[in-house]
């Protein structure tokens, strides 16, 4: 084993940007390949066992940036990190600007890496397995929040009928169903035609939600009618086709091909814009949105832990802002 060098503080430098999911299988860092083969390999194996890409790339970003650290600390030989070298790695992350959520998920990235190491025989013990995440507490979350009435502002600007385009009717129905089935712009662009199903007198949804969780929900009566507007349109008729699909830039006809995630991001801005909504929106809005409604309505919040496929209340407790109408109210009662 190498001895380290005296440990020459540096600064991690600008956020990792993300990394393309080939570029995660292929390229390891540098510091992988100037080590040995069998990291190299290790590294590849550790992403390549994450099933959900965008983890993956997540995964990829916070081991990058422990890599160029150990480089900057001039840790020749993974062998050569202690418990106080991811530490300071943590403490950098924190001086250079990084969120403190963002922090914790690098920090968990490093550590189920190294237990890879351990597994794999390279390490004898995790040097990061002692290291405390910094605290996090949060009760609400950061996800811009519309009112009801705004959302129903974007749907009703979007043409409908005979004016529609095949795209008009797709973006009415992917913010319907963020809206009124709480799934995420992953799960929802990721729906077939035979994941719509009609059930006795009603319709039914069923998705692949965060973790390759199957999640089924029942379809709201506008929603209904809004996604049968779309299937009547849509390309393609076999069941695997998809529900949501790209669409050519002039005359807003549907391709067959995939809507990614950064399309539906720049519609749904451009649809808010365009319908007069002022306030901040991205994908993520419709669903937190939805189950704000739902709770300020009087819904119980365990039904909408369930209805959002969360793996506890607490994650739903943040999209709750019920009590922003409360603070609204009661904030008029001061008088001076």
């Amino acid at each position: 084993m190498k001895h380290a060098k005296p440990s020459k503080t540096g600064q991690l430098g600008p956020l990792v940007q993300p990394l393309t999911s080939s570029k995660v299988v292929e390229d390891p860092p540098i510091y992988a390949l100037l080590e040995h083969m069998r990291l190299a390999k290790l590294h590849d194996a550790f992403l390549s066992s994450q099933v959900n890409q965008h983890t993956r790339k997540t995964y990829a970003n916070g081991i990058d940036a422990f890599y160029r650290f150990v480089t900057v600390a001039q840790l020749d030989d993974l062998l050569d990190v202690e418990p106080r070298h991811v530490a300071e790695f943590i403490a950098q992350m924190a001086d250079s600007g990084y969120e403190t959520a963002t922090v914790r998920l690098y920090l968990s990235a490093v550590r189920m890496f190294l237990d890879a190491c351990v597994l794999d025989g390279m390490l004898s013990v995790n040097p990061a397995k002692s290291v405390r995440p910094p605290r996090h507490s949060l009760t609400t979350g950061k996800t811009p929040v519309i009112i009801p009435s705004d959302v129903r502002t974007i749907l009703d600007s979007i043409p409908n009928g005979t004016k529609a385009t095949e795209a008009d009717l797709r973006d009415r129905a992917l913010i319907g169903v963020m809206t009124f089935s709480f799934f995420r712009v992953s799960a929802a662009i990721g729906l077939q035609r035979r994941d719509y199903q009609r059930r006795g007198d009603g319709a039914w949804i069923v998705a692949v939600e965060k973790g390759s969780k199957r999640h089924e929900m029942p379809v709201h009566p506008t929603l209904e009618d809004i996604i049968e507007d779309l299937l009547r349109v849509i390309a393609g008729k076999e069941p695997t086709d998809l529900l949501f699909q790209s669409s050519n830039g002039r005359g807003g006809k549907l391709t067959g091909r995939p809507f990614c995630r950064k399309a539906a991001w720049a519609m749904v801005g451009r649809r808010a814009r365009k319908a007069g909504v002022t306030s901040p929106v991205c994908n993520h809005t419709f669903r937190a949105t939805g189950i704000t409604a739902y709770l300020n309505a009087g819904g119980n919040l365990e039904d909408a832990r369930i209805m959002a496929n969360h793996s506890n209340a607490t994650t739903t407790k943040l999209y709750d802002r019920t009590g922003d109408v409360a603070k609204a109210k009661e904030i008029g009662r001061l008088d001076i």
